[in-house]
């Protein structure tokens, strides 16, 4: 019965993963939503944006708190991102964005132009600037020139 039990698990999860839409990016900050204990990751898309939110499945699920664990050792990562959009329980004519695989590519060592980083921080920061601006410089950002992953990475971290 436990395995007829686990392929049928394993059935579900490959039957979502061939209908997963795929975008590379770099993944940035993995934070857990109080309401729903979903993770929320933070993804800088190829074009130097960042994605809209794409949730995990809930962390009170063994498979939520694995890919939320799995999210968090990939910061600062490009990965290849698997993921559906799932209606809302709440409200079914919502959809929302859900991760269901990340692919590792290693680390991202490319370097983010300065107006790019600039605008990653304040959208992450929803728009308030002097939140933005004090992340930027608590994290020891240059005020002028290109920066890593990781110190992107450190500023993001020090938003509220």
């Amino acid at each position: 019965m436990s395995l007829y039990v686990l392929g049928d698990t394993v059935g579900q999860d490959i039957a979502r993963l061939d209908a997963a839409k795929q975008f590379t990016a770099t993944l940035l900050d993995v934070r857990t939503e109080a309401s729903s204990t979903r993770g929320v990751l933070l993804l800088r898309n190829t074009s130097g944006e960042l994605e809209q939110p794409i949730r995990t499945d809930r962390g009170d699920s063994e498979a939520g708190r694995a890919m939320i664990e799995r999210a968090r050792a990939l910061i600062g990562h490009r990965v290849r991102v698997y993921r559906l959009n799932e209606r809302m329980a709440s409200n079914p004519k919502l959809e929302v964005r859900i991760v269901v695989h990340l692919a590792d590519f290693g680390l991202d060592t490319d370097p983010v132009h300065e107006n790019s980083a600039k605008q990653n921080v304040l959208a992450a920061a929803e728009g308030d600037t002097a939140v933005a601006q004090r992340a930027w410089s608590e994290a020891g950002l240059p005020e002028t020139g290109a920066v890593s992953v990781s110190q992107l990475v450190d500023a993001l971290a020090r938003l509220p």
